[in-house]
């Protein structure tokens, strides 16, 4: 990321420059234990149909996989929690 300071003391400057590195290390804080690949495999072993979709999602500040399957026409969605592993579906 570019900070350009145009005209701005320089204490300014340093706040900007903070808060842009605070907001860079944050992802990291948040990086998935469980890859989406081991997502997938996780819910193929456990659930029937095909993958249609799969998105990284944030739910009550909790890191997840959204997986959109089919089975035979029904649409169904499961989360895979990205730290632990967990797998809940949705009803």
């Amino acid at each position: 990321m570019l900070l350009i300071a145009l005209g701005l003391p320089n204490q300014e400057t340093a706040s900007a420059q903070s808060l842009i590195l605070a907001q860079a290390n944050e992802p990291a804080a948040q990086a998935a234990a469980v890859s989406q690949r081991r997502a997938l495999e996780l819910v193929r072993a456990r659930f029937p149909g095909n993958v249609v979709s799969i998105n990284q999602v944030q739910q009550g500040g909790v890191l997840q996989y959204r997986v959109r399957m089919d089975n035979e026409g029904n649409i169904y969605t499961v989360y895979v929690n990205a730290q632990t592993g967990a797998i809940t579906r949705e009803q």
